[in-house]
């Protein structure tokens, strides 16, 4: 059985969705974005540092594709590291180009097959003489003065079926003029044009297939790219620049007839559950195992960037002070019956709410109110 057709429904009991069975949970385990959010031990801790407040005591898969919790936390972190390379590069006088490359695709191309295609093409634009440059001649990395970059993979699912794409900075150590940037773009689409048409046997147009946008010495990415995310109104960021749009993919909404994965997940969502069940279980397996963000190699330490996994940036959530402990029992009871009532209870925690904290998870003050969460697990 795949363990994707698997839907709780509370109580130790579990259902095939494909066959309507009922499973006892002995016999299946959920994907780790599934139990996400499981208790695993007696009590859950309610952490908040008077800002921000995240619960302690229960599974986190750390999926920064799959899980909507999980992917802000990595997310966010992620855009603070690439805001601190950008800026420290623009102060060593470089410059920063934001370039989205694109594929043509319909509705018979699988999210899998659309995301081979991309990335195999992405590695080809990198590689060989015309970019790497030979004995003889300079590559297009050299003569455009690119030192490095970082990539975003993202996925939106519209008309015309799944739209993996890529979102790139590539750091230039000089200031490239108008003619150089649009000429870099015009060279950046011959190879990726070749590519991906071999790839997937539609050819990508100039106009759609590569963009190349500069990026102002504040981050913020000139021309079109700048002017939709603020057509979309993303207030949950202080500020939206290059590194938000490459990297904050948990916050967007989908434009026009396109919509992002996450939006599969709004119970008020246009399309049927049956649907959004399958499209959302092609989703999972086609991103699963996937980097979602990466950096060329030596960018990280040229700008002082710390090297942490997915992993470690959700464990360093952990260190805002224990304020609230709830019975295990309770939050499971809340989780099954109406779990977003779970983000008000972390939204009051946030606003030290606490009358409101105790009405919808009825718990205690820890003895200690600053104990840490390793001596709430002890």
């Amino acid at each position: 059985m795949d363990s994707s057709t698997v839907e709780e429904l509370g109580d130790g009991l579990f259902v095939d969705t494909a066959s309507g069975e009922v499973l006892d949970s002995d016999w299946v385990r959920p994907p780790r974005p599934a139990r996400c959010g499981w208790r695993i031990g007696e009590n859950v801790a309610v952490h908040s540092d008077g800002q921000f407040a995240h619960f302690s005591g229960t599974e986190r898969c750390s999926s920064v594709w799959a899980c909507p919790v999980c992917s802000a936390v990595i997310r966010a972190e992620r855009a603070r590291e690439i805001s601190q390379a950008v800026e420290a590069h623009h102060a060593a006088g470089g410059s920063i180009l934001f370039v989205t490359l694109t594929i043509r695709h319909d509705r018979a191309d699988s999210l899998k097959q659309s995301m081979d295609a991309v990335l195999g093409s992405w590695r080809k634009l990198l590689q060989g003489s015309a970019w790497v440059g030979s004995k003889s001649k300079q590559g297009a990395r050299d003569r455009y003065r690119v030192s490095g970059y970082i990539r975003s993979t993202e996925v939106t699912y519209g008309s015309n079926g799944w739209h993996p794409h890529i979102h790139a900075l590539f750091f230039t150590d000089d200031k490239l003029s108008g003619t150089e940037v649009a000429a870099f773009g015009d060279e950046l689409h011959t190879r990726w044009a070749r590519f991906s048409h071999k790839a997937t046997g539609k050819l990508p147009t100039r106009e759609h297939g590569t963009d190349v946008q500069q990026v102002d010495e504040n981050g913020q990415v000139l021309g079109k790219y700048l002017a939709k995310v603020q057509d979309e109104g993303n207030s949950k960021t202080e500020k939206w620049d290059s590194a938000a749009e490459l990297a904050r993919a948990d916050v967007k909404r989908g434009r026009g007839d396109n919509f992002v994965p996450f939006e599969l997940l709004d119970f008020d969502h246009p399309l049927p559950l049956p649907q959004r069940r399958r499209l959302w279980v092609e989703y999972y397996t086609g991103t699963k195992g996937r980097r979602a963000i990466t950096w060329s190699r030596g960018l990280k330490a040229r700008y002082d960037v710390g090297e942490k996994s997915d992993e470690e940036v959700i464990e360093e959530t952990e260190a805002a002070p224990v304020r609230w402990v709830a019975d295990g029992r309770s939050y499971d009871a809340l989780r099954r019956s109406d779990p977003e009532l779970l983000a008000l209870v972390l939204d009051a925690a946030a606003g030290e709410n606490w009358p409101v904290v105790q009405a919808l998870l009825p718990g205690d003050e820890p003895p200690e109110r600053a104990r840490s969460v390793d001596e709430v697990r002890e």
